[in-house]
């Protein structure tokens, strides 16, 4: 597998009507280009719940593809060591996600579940967050609600809130 590049920069987009949000930009070629070096399809986007916050993360079908290489090297070290093994890790990591594809303008459907866990429902904006190997995707009210999340990614948010005159 090829060198991976990171996920970083931050954005709010709205969700339309029907569920739609427009993955930014800079993040959609780091998709392309991390799938291009690790494979999986360029135009999809990997959906998951954060595993502590209160919104989703999002990655490249390698990364899934690489989690998953990961989880099976630990499963086996735990199994050669004669420990417990935690299946629970490879739910979260693969039944705990969904595949969404995106058009060219990065545009996808948020899937359900997950929209409705992440309060990302149409009509409100999205704060698309890099974190290295993932990207964040907040609802802006949740993620300024929300105990444990940097000062000043809220204060960026509040600042653009305020550049785009929404209240």
């Amino acid at each position: 597998m090829g060198e991976r590049e990171a996920f970083n920069g931050f954005a709010m987009t709205a969700v339309d009507g029907k569920g739609r949000v427009a993955i930014p930009a800079s993040m959609r070629a780091v998709i392309e280009r991390n799938v291009e070096a690790g494979g999986g399809d360029p135009r999809t986007v990997v959906i998951a719940l954060h595993p502590k916050d209160p919104c989703l993360i999002a990655y490249d079908p390698a990364w899934l593809k690489r989690s998953h290489e990961r989880l099976e090297r630990r499963e086996e070290a735990l199994e050669a060591e004669g420990a417990d093994v935690d299946y629970n890790a490879k739910r979260r990591a693969l039944a705990m996600t969904e595949s969404a594809g995106f058009d060219s303008s990065g545009r996808f459907v948020l899937p359900d579940f997950y929209a409705m866990k992440a309060k990302l429902l149409p009509g409100t904006d999205a704060v698309f967050s890099g974190a290295g190997n993932f990207f964040e995707i907040w609802n802006p009210d949740v993620l300024l609600a929300a105990d444990g999340v940097d000062p000043n990614l809220k204060e960026l948010v509040e600042f653009t809130r305020a550049k785009r005159g929404a209240k």
